[in-house]
């Protein structure tokens, strides 16, 4: 850990944060970047343009490109000199001249950047969702049948189950995930501007479909328009869904908070502090700490997600500092996963507390109540249940019948993890 790093991404959270250091970090856009390019190289061999031959093996030296980074102003350049450096090296100076052939540096940095973001889903942001819902899917059946009051504009409702509550989140955010997986990052591969007039030059041949053919099989999609930049509409579809989930873990953060203050539920916190005073209190730090996290990470995204769409003319490069900022995004967004998938792991619940909150309100019976007399053909049903309730006088009597009044509460609860793994495309 470094205590002296300005993020606390980099610091304070960075064991929770470190899965995405293999796709998001400075080192890791650089192992990509000459990975794009030696692909890009081995493409132009195998097409007759470059020399036939090998193309060998570059390990990635942070230190070097960094040197010729401030020598030459440039960061893509350096990736290209390097890269000529390291074949002199290896003994394959007749290639050097052929790399970068015919690209801009967003041909370089786009792809680089939409394998990273696809496999940082992947591998992390995707898994650590999906975890998410099956843990809430799983507390939902536990919980199908424990009643609980429900709150309206926190005003006591009618009944619910606990289950059926979490359920709901569990639901939500895995119908997220499933369309976060479906949606691919993509990349342009086109020169200068978009035109595809450099790599006229190499040869007559296609060069939109072999190119587009050369960024899918990097597993993403390739931008069939562009101008010097990849169109920002396909990185905004995916940066708003994970919004989508952020937004989804904030509410579940504050659901999960007013809970515990109706001693609903509680987080067990053995042998940690929560006040430096108060001995006696155990607060949902967790809960709370995602709630900030997933904030932050919104504000972020949005940021980006509007603004990547924008350029002046063919290209600026004030996208260049915001696209860097994702993986900060992400990390805040990763964070609030895993505080809230372990706070549910330490999560108690009090049916006992939720049953006898329920007893104290017969009040929430009034809406079977009413129906049951509009049913019976008293049209004034309603107005005689409120009028009852307005005077104090309002009893559970004719709607005995009814039981807990939990409707399919029960059932969808039961149901949740079925249908989560569906949308997940796991098995139950």
């Amino acid at each position: 850990m470094n205590y002296d790093s300005i993020s606390p991404i980099d610091s304070r959270y960075r064991e929770e944060a470190e899965p995405l250091a293999k796709y998001m970090t400075e080192s890791a856009l650089a192992e990509q970047r000459v990975k794009v390019e030696l692909a890009y190289l081995g493409l132009l061999v195998k097409l007759g343009v470059a020399p036939k031959r090998a193309v060998p093996k570059v390990p990635v030296s942070m230190e070097r490109l960094k040197e010729l980074e401030a020598e030459l102003g440039h960061d893509v350049k350096a990736v290209e000199v390097f890269i000529r450096e390291s074949l002199k090296d290896a003994g394959a100076p007749e290639l050097g001249p052929y790399v970068h052939l015919g690209l801009t540096s967003e041909d370089t940095n786009s792809l680089a950047f939409a394998v990273m973001l696809q496999a940082a889903f992947d591998e992390v942001m995707i898994p650590a969702y999906s975890g998410l819902s099956t843990k809430l899917s799983l507390i939902a059946k536990e919980n199908a049948s424990t009643p609980m009051l429900a709150r309206t504009h926190g005003r006591p409702a009618i009944p619910t189950t606990f289950g059926k509550e979490v359920a709901v989140f569990a639901v939500r955010i895995a119908e997220r995930v499933s369309l976060l997986r479906r949606t691919r990052p993509m990349a342009k591969f086109s020169g200068a501007v978009g035109t595809y007039a450099s790599f006229s030059l190499l040869g007559e041949r296609d060069w939109r479909t072999t190119l587009k053919q050369f960024v899918g099989s990097m597993g993403v999609d390739a931008a069939p328009y562009s101008t010097q930049v990849v169109p920002g509409e396909r990185l905004s579809d995916t940066l708003h869904y994970v919004m989508n989930i952020n937004q989804l873990m904030i509410s579940l953060s504050r659901d999960l908070w007013l809970y515990q203050t109706l001693d609903y539920i509680h987080f067990a916190r053995p042998g940690k502090v929560s006040s430096s005073t108060m001995p006696q209190k155990v607060n949902p730090v967790d809960v709370e700490n995602a709630e900030g996290q997933a904030e932050i990470s919104n504000s972020l995204l949005h940021l980006i997600a509007y603004r990547l769409q924008m350029t002046r003319m063919q290209r600026d490069l004030s996208d260049s500092v915001i696209r860097r900022m994702v993986g900060q995004a992400l990390a805040h967004s990763l964070v609030a996963s895993s505080r809230l998938a372990g706070s549910l792991r330490s999560m108690v619940v009090e049916t006992a507390r939720m049953a006898r909150d329920l007893a104290d309100h017969p009040e929430v019976y009034g809406e079977a109540e009413q129906l049951t007399m509009r049913l019976k053909g008293d049209e004034k049903g309603y107005e005689k249940v409120k009028s009852m309730f307005d005077k104090g006088r309002f009893s559970q009597s004719s709607s005995k019948g009814i039981g807990q009044y939990l409707g399919a509460a029960p059932q969808m609860a039961r149901e949740c993890p079925r249908i989560v793994s569906e949308l997940l495309g796991t098995r139950a």
